[in-house]
């Protein structure tokens, strides 16, 4: 079977398919950011998406299941890993994470905007964490791929 890849060239990130994610319970990483899938393919476990940030604000402590190449475009990004240290990424920097790497991820003072792509053999994309640190039940490529539905 050939698939032709699912592109999607709109970043509306108040359009109802992007992923919103919010909670400002914690004054020290508050969460504010939005999720837009732009494109990917199924048949060979691809996604591709953009993320924006809020200025200063956090995603949640998550871990990525594939391996995910990612660029920022605009602003500056952190990224804060499980034992605290901390990396500054500016626009135009590369990166490819692999598979495994916990860590939340955060915007300096003008907000950030970065593009993700994801690789999986397995369908797994990232899972978040419960309060105790359990793992919770995570997103996979196909879900984030029907976002583009």
């Amino acid at each position: 079977m050939n698939s032709q890849p699912i592109v999607h060239a709109d970043f509306d990130f108040d359009d109802p398919r992007a992923i919103r994610e919010l909670d400002l319970t914690d004054p020290e990483r508050p969460i504010d950011n939005a999720t837009l899938v732009v494109g990917g393919d199924a048949e060979t476990g691809r996604v591709d998406f953009i993320t924006r940030w809020k200025p200063r604000h956090y995603c949640s402590l998550h871990r990525h299941l594939s391996d995910t190449v990612s660029i920022v475009l605009a602003g500056e990004h952190w990224v804060e890993n499980e034992d605290g240290s901390r990396r500054k990424r500016l626009p135009g920097n590369y990166s490819c994470a692999r598979a495994g790497e916990t860590h939340r991820e955060f915007a300096g003072d003008e907000g950030s905007l970065v593009f993700f792509s994801m690789q999986s053999d397995h369908g797994g994309a990232f899972h978040g964490f419960e309060p105790d640190g359990a793992p919770r039940p995570g997103s996979t490529i196909a879900n984030l791929l029907s976002r583009l539905a």
